[in-house]
């Protein structure tokens, strides 16, 4: 699998539709700073699912959304899509048989973002599934951009582990695991949910089953209830029905006699119409004359102001007239000023036509001694240069000799710098003690017995922990069944509570009165037989009742049942009947009984000479049974509650100790991991002493070999500085003897140019005032060609003013002749203004008395239309109580309506005799009945059915969600299993690729991985790198160049063991130098073999092992371009 090409559209800078191919293994992205090269990496992370914009350089998800340029305005969307090669079926699942794949992702201004897999659209979490396990994703391995170097190697021990479980192909299964524990909660909380339903339930199922058997009852009730109210709204109907039928009658009598009203009335009112009509005539006459009068007063006032307006045109034609004039004579003065001073010009223009012809003849003549001094300027300048460049020769030559002999002191001084420091690092080698290798051995030795004595402290913490544990359970169970026994005996103390309430509600009863030994209750109710339910009373009663028992005043005989009777009145035959322990022991008594005695024991086992009696089921049941079993239940609740407390508080107590054991199980375990920690470092710092000698021992060599070096070097330099210096005071000799020259030709040179420099102040002297005659003349053109205009403007302006005064004058004439004329219409239209006045003030009258008229037959009418009224409100008021009795008549039928009754129904069911008053006293009997009834819950019987169908339901949801934890956690189990197997072995691989890989990369050193727990699902992984010649405690203190290295051999071990299907690398080769970027390359050359390349890069180095160039430009701000560039294919044209 390997990406074939990227589109991207309106994305960042790169704002035309722009498609990036890569053909090749390895692929240099190159360009100049900030042209757009890193944002293809970013299209990459994004179309893989990034959804953090700060990774993406960004402040928000629309940021990546071209915001236009200078010359482009922004874009409404963004689109990125990866096409990818699947010939080798590098993806599973459905994937697997495509041999290409597209991944678009695009987004708008709206924030709305949107996934396409081969143009079918999809989930953000479908795109993540099919790249896990892969290397692939938005923040893996497989993209290293700018600064994550150095953020890989900084990483937190957690965000470390996030590449080895990627390397592993877990992450798919810790996705998995997060969703099982998410279930495995969502299970238990429902399980939590379900009891507390399932004990509402069995509650509330016992409260309907009482509830059912008074819900029949209430029905019957309600039904006869039903049945008395239709009959009694029935009964009302009819009443009202009766009361509506008189008064309609009533009503079509007083109608009539309105309509004979209402006739007389019309005949009234039709005179009055036609006077209204003759009103509105005369009305209208009047408006006509009244508008015929008001017309002429606007015609006479329009007149009016004609002639006024006349008169004003007349005065404003004189004024104008006088204005002309005036200008007339001001044009024919300025035309006289204007003549003069164009005559005074041309006096002037004639006079500097000779000045300038000598001026420019003395000009010709200095601008010759110009050119002569600066030929001789040139000569001397000629040969000053060539002595400047002898000059700049010699001194060239005196540098590089000074500079070569400064070079060779300095790298003198160095090689004694470098024997020196050799010299101080081989007596500090051969000075270094050696190292107490047996006192670390002690100490690891001691960390592994406390080590064994911690494991054994955690083992038997774990144990108080389970025994803790097994203890509370039992407790909680101890706990649940005498809460449950508890409830079993109140409700039974309930029941028999209120059957020994119903029983006291007869206070002669006889068992109310006894108060019985305890244990013989039920020997005493087998005793008494038929005589339970009698009543206390005298001899005097056996007229009227023979169930009863009379006070006996004879004393109890000893083992007797009359003796175990405490209080209360009993038969007399209780002094024949003799107690015994049990039934053996009756019948041992049996032939020591007299006649008429009888033996029975406290289970009620009654036995007589020839005879014997059981107590029955309703003798067990009788009161004193009750009462018995009553106090025995209420002391078994008061030893439960006690019993139930004491159970709260040792379950408190053991919960406390339950955590108490828990806290210390958690510091016994981390007092574990600090002492195995501690041995690890011991073991690490033993392994490092021996390194360090081995390695001290090597350097010592070395140095001896180095030392040597140096002192030869050293004296060769020496000799090479007394050449040097020889060589340096020659080339001074001769740059003084050129010194001596250089001033003689600067003296020719200085000379030449101030001759040079008088011809020339003189030239332009000169050449200045033959510029200001010449001014002067033009300016005294220009000033006769403006006068000459200006004449000529004048001159034809004087024309137009004489025009106009003759135009004027010739209007005054005529505007003399309409006023005349204005005059005559004025006086005719005041003549027939007079007239319509008249003729308004007769039709005014005559309209007044039409008015007059109609104002008397108006009153006449209003005493007729006081008798309609009051005829009409009596009608009004029988139409109100019909009215009424109308809408109570439909609202007894709207009440059977909602009774969902009909009164044909109700009606032949009514009895001819009944009466409003006896059947609301029915009706309120009934609602008595059910009123005492109490609440009542209608749905009783259905609501237990519903309930009881639901209980089962929910028992079967409750076996299906715990048959579902048991599958869950298993499944779990197994993950977890997986997890750990997997991310061992890929640690343990990726740690040995990094241990070989590094010194390759350095050329020595070590490097390895770190666990941070002994959890393998949770532990954090570090890494420890010492490059050659380093023995830095932390890789913080690292330089920049070897984190990136030692990031980069992390990397490429990964790779190794799971290599992803392309590797995006952003100048990670920024801070490397040349020898390290070689090495680099010969790694990533390597590993192209079976990864592909796309890399961003600024070295030569880097780009010249890339297989083709991509180039970025941006040749119009802000928007980025691709250039493509094959590499092979440009050799083959530079051969050719």
């Amino acid at each position: 699998m390997r990406l074939k090409h990227i589109k991207l559209a309106g994305f960042k800078s790169f704002v035309d539709p722009t498609q990036v191919p890569f053909p090749e293994q390895m692929t240099a992205v190159v360009g100049p700073n900030g042209c757009g090269k890193s944002n293809v990496i970013d299209a990459v992370r994004w179309v893989l699912g990034e959804s953090s914009a700060k990774n993406l350089r960004g402040d928000a998800m629309t940021d990546v959304i071209f915001n236009g340029s200078g010359q482009r305005k922004p874009v409404s969307q963004a689109s990125v899509e990866l096409v990818f090669e699947n010939t080798q079926g590098r993806l599973s699942g459905n994937m697997a048989d495509r041999s290409e794949i597209s991944i678009k992702r695009l987004v708008t201004r709206e924030a709305q973002s949107t996934y396409f897999l081969n143009g079918s659209k999809c989930r953000r979490r479908y795109i993540t599934d099919i790249f896990l396990g892969t290397g692939l994703g938005p923040r893996s391995y497989a993209i290293i951009e700018q600064g994550m170097i150095s953020r890989l190697i900084e990483s937190k021990p957690q965000e470390l582990r996030v590449f080895i479980e990627e390397a592993a192909g877990i992450s798919k299964y810790k996705e998995r695991r997060r969703e099982t524990e998410n279930r495995i909660k969502h299970t238990r909380e429902n399980l939590d949910r379900l009891a507390d339903v399932r004990e509402e339930l069995a509650k509330n199922i016992d409260k309907l089953k009482r509830q059912a058997s008074t819900a029949q009852r209430y029905k019957e009730l309600k039904t006869q209830e039903r049945k008395l109210k239709a009959e009694l709204t029935t009964l009302k109907w009819l009443r009202f029905n009766n009361q509506l039928v008189a008064l309609e009658q009533q009503l079509a009598s007083e109608e009539t006699e309105l309509e004979k009203y209402q006739a007389g009335m019309q005949g009234e009112q039709r005179i009055l119409v036609e006077l209204k009509e003759q009103t509105t005539d005369a009305r209208t006459d009047v408006e006509q004359q009244q508008s015929r009068f008001y017309q002429l007063g606007n015609a006479i006032s329009r007149l009016e102001q004609q002639i006024l307006h006349q008169r004003q045109q007349q005065q404003i034609l004189s004024n104008q007239l006088q204005q002309k004039q005036q200008a007339l004579d001001d044009s024919e003065q300025f035309i006289a000023g204007e003549q003069a001073q164009l005559n005074e010009l041309t006096e002037q223009q004639q006079q500097y036509g000779p000045e300038l012809a000598l001026g420019e003849a003395q000009l010709a003549e200095l601008e010759l001694q110009l050119q002569l001094s600066q030929a001789t300027l040139a000569e001397h300048q000629q040969q000053w240069q060539q002595w400047q460049q002898q000059y700049f020769t010699l001194r060239q030559q005196q540098q590089q000799a000074q500079l070569a002999w400064q070079s060779a002191s300095t790298q003198a001084q160095q090689y004694q710098s470098q024997l020196t420091l050799r010299q101080q690092q081989l007596a500090e080698v051969q000075q270094q003690p050696q190292a107490n290798v047996e006192e670390i051995r002690s100490r690891v030795k001691q960390l592994a017995a406390q080590r064994d004595a911690a494991r054994r402290q955690v083992e038997q913490a774990l144990l108080s922990a389970e025994e803790t544990a097994a203890q509370t359970t039992a407790i909680q169970q101890q706990l649940a069944a005498l809460t449950t026994r508890q409830q079993i005996l109140s409700q039974e103390q309930q029941r028999l509570t209120a059957l020994e309430q119903r029983q006291q509600q007869s206070p002669q009863a006889l068992l109310s009165q006894l108060k019985v030994a305890p244990g013989w209750a039920a020997a005493v109710a087998a005793a008494l037989g038929v005589l339970q339910h009698a009543s206390v009373g005298t001899a005097e009663a056996i007229s009227t009742d023979f169930n009863y028992v009379s006070p006996l005043k004879v004393q109890a005989a000893p083992n007797t049942l009359a003796s175990v009777i405490h209080a209360g009145h009993y038969p007399d035959y209780f002094q024949n009947i003799m107690l015994a322990d049990s039934v053996a022991a009756a019948q041992q008594q049996l032939a020591a009984l007299a006649p008429g005695q009888s033996v029975i024991t406290a289970g009620g086992q009654w036995l007589g000479q020839n005879w014997g009696h059981s107590c029955s089921n309703d003798s067990t049941d009788s009161g004193l049974i009750r009462r018995e079993r009553l106090a025995a239940i209420h002391t078994e609740i008061l030893e439960l509650t006690a019993g139930q407390d004491r159970s709260e508080q040792q379950l408190t107590l053991s919960q406390s100790a339950q955590r108490d054991a828990r806290k210390v199980l958690t510091e016994q375990q981390q007092q574990l991991a600090d002492i195995e920690r501690q041995m690890q470092r011991a073991d690490t710092e033993h392994q490092l002493q021996v390194q360090a000698r081995q390695l001290a021992e090597k350097q010592q060599g070395q140095l001896e070999a180095e030392c040597q070096q140096l002192r030869a070097k050293h004296q060769a330099l020496m000799a090479d500085l007394a050449l040097l210096d020889e060589r340096q005071q020659q080339a001074q000799f001769i740059l003084d003897e050129h010194g001596e020259a250089e001033q003689i030709l600067q003296q020719q040179q200085q000379q030449a140019q101030q001759a040079l420099q008088q011809s020339r102040e003189r030239y332009e002297q000169q050449k200045e005032q033959c510029r200001q005659l010449q001014t002067q003349l033009t300016v005294a053109e220009r000033q006769q060609q403006g006068l000459a205009q200006n004449l000529q403007r004048a001159q034809l302006q004087l024309a137009q003013l004489r025009e106009q005064i003759y135009g004027l004058e010739q209007q005054l004439n005529e505007n003399d002749e309409p006023e005349i004329l204005l005059q005559e219409q004025l006086q005719e239209a005041l003549l027939n203004r007079q007239d319509a006045e008249q003729a308004m003030v007769a039709a005014t009258d005559r309209l007044a008395g039409l008015e007059q008229q109609m104002r008397e037959l108006e009153q006449g009418q209003q005493g007729i239309m006081q008798q309609l009224n009051q005829k009409r409100q009596h009608i009004e008021s029988l139409r109100l109580d019909a009215e009424g009795c109308r809408i109570r008549a439909n609202n007894m039928l709207e009440l059977l309506r909602e009774q969902q009754v009909s009164i044909k129904d109700v009606m032949p069911q009514l009895a001819a005799d009944a009466e409003e008053t006896l059947w609301q006293q029915q009706l309120d009997k009934t609602a008595e009945a059910v009123s005492r009834l109490g609440a009542i819950n209608l749905a009783a019987i259905d609501e237990y059915e519903q309930q009881s169908e639901r209980k089962r339901y929910l028992d079967s949801q409750h076996d299906d969600l715990t048959g579902a934890l048991d599958t869950l956690e298993t499944a779990m189990r197994k993950i977890d299993k997986e997890t750990r197997q997997k991310f061992k072995d890929t640690f343990e691989q990726v740690n040995e690729g990094l241990k070989g890989l590094f010194p390759k990369v350095f050329g020595g050193g070590s490097a390895y991985l770190d666990l941070t727990e002994d959890d393998l699902l949770e532990t954090g992984v570090t890494i420890m790198a010492r490059p050659p010649g380093k023995k830095n405690s932390t890789i913080h203190l690292l330089s920049g160049g070897e984190k990136a290295l030692t990031a980069l051999s992390l990397v490429f071990s990964i790779f190794r063991l799971n290599p992803a299907p392309f590797c995006m690398l952003d100048e990670v080769d920024a801070p490397l130098d040349d020898a390290n970027v070689g090495r680099f390359c010969n790694l990533v050359r390597e590993m192209s073999e079976t990864v592909q390349f796309i890399y961003i890069s600024h070295n030569k180095i880097a780009m010249e092992m890339a297989a083709q160039l991509m180039g970025v430009t941006m040749q119009e701000p802000g928007v980025s371009r691709v250039v493509a560039v094959d590499v092979d294919d440009a050799v083959k044209l530079a051969v050719a």
